[in-house]
């Protein structure tokens, strides 16, 4: 039972980092004091108040920031991978600190970092009913995590959007490898700290090789297939010599 089976899905695809995913509607039966409308993807915003958890994990300006959502799907989503990333970094860090207390700031460009611990890096993503945390052991460490739900063969509108044509020369035509390229790109972009700020035809997958403006990078990059509906990738340093375990300083 959600947290009591929280550590078997975390994982460590190579030494210095650690990965966790974990369903959302897990985390919702856990935190929420009373259950979303079942329909909750389809409405509007609602209030949510410090009684709308069990456990106050959410500080003051994180209630305000989930309260600026206009729907409901977005306002859950953010708070149960604000939870997600939160039990993470209490569990792998700093056991010690109230999941209220962990602060989350953000770069320029959006990505986030540990407010107190901006050497650690971290990587967020969520998609249909999961949410996916990734946690390096230093500032040597950075990585990208992106996870998506494998769902029908995109359109060639989207091929040309998301792809130049030599990843789509490249690329299986399947659905499952599509959207595996698709995360791994994201992962790439979550990355470089730009996100959807740079040039999606500036990245290119190839043969899982990453080329940075024509560039090739000198990195790890990792897919898991969950539940056969959802790719989970993370790209990465290599591995650094210092060892495995996440240091706070």
């Amino acid at each position: 039972m959600f947290p009591d089976d929280f550590s078997k899905n975390i994982f460590s695809p190579q030494p210095g980092i650690s990965v966790c995913y974990t369903k959302i509607p897990d985390i919702i039966n856990f935190v929420f004091t009373t259950a979303p409308d079942p329909n909750y993807k389809r409405l509007p915003d609602r209030k949510l108040k410090e009684n709308n958890f069990k456990i106050p994990f959410l500080s003051a300006h994180e209630l305000i920031m989930v309260n600026g959502f206009k729907a409901q799907k977005k306002q859950i989503e953010w708070a149960c991978g604000r939870f997600s990333l939160k039990l993470f970094v209490q569990k792998m860090l700093i056991p010690d600190i109230a999941l209220r207390d962990i602060r989350v700031s953000y770069h320029e460009k959006g990505a986030p970092f540990l407010t107190d611990y901006p050497n650690i890096p971290i990587s967020l993503s969520h998609s249909g009913d999961y949410t996916a945390v990734a946690m390096g052991q230093n500032n040597q460490s950075p990585m990208g995590i992106d996870i998506e739900k494998i769902g029908t063969k995109p359109d060639a509108f989207f091929m040309k959007t998301a792809f130049t044509q030599k990843e789509i020369s490249h690329l299986s035509p399947t659905a499952k490898e599509i959207y595996r390229h698709w995360t791994l790109k994201e992962a790439f972009l979550k990355y470089i700290k730009m996100g959807f700020n740079e040039n999606l035809h500036m990245v290119e997958i190839i043969d899982n090789e990453i080329f940075h403006h024509g560039k090739k990078q000198n990195l790890n990059s990792w897919s898991r297939t969950i539940d056969n509906q959802y790719i989970l990738s993370v790209v990465t340093h290599p591995p650094s010599k210092t060892g495995s375990e996440l240091k706070t300083k």
